[in-house]
């Protein structure tokens, strides 16, 4: 019993060894474990215009994407079909008168020179008429001539009066040929007063439209529908709008593909003939005009199709987010190399809302930002 009271100074002194040391070995094992502070991070370097990030990592909010080339996208363009113009006919009235009878209905097959329509009218009554007098004031005018020649060789009238004479038989003549060719123009007989015009189809072809009714009223003054419409559907227009960013790629001569929903399977080739002079003012598209031959009639009058445009230049593309308006010029940032960007000064164009074309700067492939371009435009000012 004795004894354990003199252990207990050393149990307890050994104790508190224990815990000092402890507690030390768990300081230097805490200084050992303490982590370092961090370092600070690099700064990109700026030579130029050129940007290179340390270690060739860059930010993972740029975004980058190839040039394309213009032609790896072939131009689409709405269009409508229209009757060749070179191959149709509207017949109009040329006097005002009554639709007698209907000779041709809508789609009819018509050759030149057939007959259409009568028309009977008070006006050519008068023009054949006037034919008439015309030929009999002819017939006074030879004998007054003739008289007065045989009295100015005998000298009774004077000379003039001879003059006279053959002047009046001259203007008589003129109008002889005036009235003559007044009805020969639409087809109206000249050897009596009938009063009728038959009018007749002035090329070959079908009756496209047919404006007019029997016993209809018609009028020479007022331009309305024409009476009746002739034309060949073989050959047709198509009538494009090119937006005027996209009117480099076509040319006059240039073949084109047309598409129809009506024939999803077929495509039709076209021929560019005509490009207009002058830019739509509320569209900004020019009208640019084709001729398609359609012998099996598989495409209509108005009907809706797309042209398909295969573009002929190799202008660069890049999307509108990649250019950059710097004072009065336009930049891209091009990737040089893993890490590194360099700014370029480039040519370019608007190709619509969401491309450019850039016609000088760059290359197709190259790679540019679309994404951080402004951050990496704002590293450039800082550091000047």
């Amino acid at each position: 019993m004795t004894m354990f009271p003199r252990l207990f100074p050393l149990c307890l002194m050994g104790r508190n060894l224990l815990l000092v040391h402890g507690f030390g070995f768990a300081v230097l094992l805490a200084a050992c474990s303490r982590p370092e502070a961090p370092k600070p991070e690099a700064s990109p370097a700026v030579s130029g215009t050129t940007i290179s990030f340390p270690d060739q990592k860059s930010p993972a909010d740029l975004r980058v994407v190839a040039a394309g080339s213009e032609s790896d996208r072939d131009l689409t363009v709405p269009g409508r079909m229209t009757w060749d113009e070179d191959r149709t006919a509207r017949v109009y009235a040329p006097y005002a008168g009554r639709v007698e009878r209907i000779r041709a209905t809508l789609g009819q097959v018509v050759k030149k020179g057939q007959a259409l329509a009568d028309v009977s009218s008070s006006d050519i009554g008068q023009a054949q008429a006037d034919l008439h007098k015309a030929q009999a004031d002819q017939t006074v005018a030879q004998a007054a001539v003739a008289r007065a020649r045989e009295l100015a060789t005998a000298g009774v009238i004077a000379k003039k009066d001879l003059q006279q004479s053959e002047a009046d038989l001259a203007r008589n003549a003129a109008e002889i040929g005036r009235s003559r060719a007044r009805l020969v123009q639409y087809g109206i007989g000249a050897n009596a007063v009938t009063q009728g015009l038959t009018l007749v189809s002035p090329l070959d072809g079908i009756v496209v439209e047919r404006n007019v009714n029997g016993k209809a009223e018609v009028r020479s003054d007022v331009q309305g529908q024409p009476l009746f419409v002739i034309s060949d559907p073989s050959s047709l227009w198509v009538n494009l709008d090119v937006d005027e960013t996209d009117l480099a790629a076509l040319r006059v001569g240039q073949p084109i593909e047309l598409r129809a929903a009506a024939w999803p399977d077929q495509s039709f080739p076209t021929t560019v003939t005509s490009i207009s002079e002058a830019v739509d003012p509320s569209s900004r598209a020019v009208k640019v005009r084709g001729r398609v031959a359609n012998p099996e009639r598989l495409l209509k009058s108005e009907m809706f199709v797309t042209a398909r445009v295969n573009r002929r230049s190799t202008v660069p593309t890049v999307p509108a987010d990649a250019v950059l308006l710097h004072g009065e010029r336009l930049y891209v940032f091009v990737q040089a190399a893993p890490g590194r960007y360099e700014r370029r000064e480039v040519r370019a164009r608007s190709a619509g809302p969401q491309n450019w074309l850039v016609d000088q700067g760059i290359a197709p492939g190259d790679k540019v930002v679309v994404g951080g371009a402004l951050y990496l435009e704002q590293l450039l000012d800082a550091a000047r």
